[in-house]
């Protein structure tokens, strides 16, 4: 294995998994796995109050892992980054079969 093209990507790669490594993050990734959802449909799914749903997804936002589009007075949000569902598609698999 080449470390040196892994090196100039470490930085990224840790930054990426960093926000997998949260669990309600993850559930919330996950979630949108399926597609853009509702704020609101968010929080019911993963359980948190809407303040810490609010925060983790403008958080992923930052990060660029999710996207925005609002629709009158709602906002949906959906994985901006393919690499993010790759990851979410490889890690359903090993441990969600």
């Amino acid at each position: 294995m080449d470390l040196s093209i892994m090196q100039d990507k470490c930085d990224e790669v840790a930054g990426l998994l960093k926000q997998f490594a949260h669990p309600q993050r993850l559930l919330i990734l996950c979630y949108l796995s399926d597609g853009e959802k509702q704020v609101s449909e968010i929080q019911n799914a993963v359980g948190l109050s809407q303040s810490h749903t609010s925060q983790f997804l403008k958080r992923m936002q930052n990060e660029g892992l999710l996207g925005l589009r609002r629709e009158k007075n709602f906002s949906f949000y959906y994985i901006e980054n393919p690499l993010v569902l790759k990851l979410l598609k490889a890690m359903q698999k090993i441990f969600c079969q």
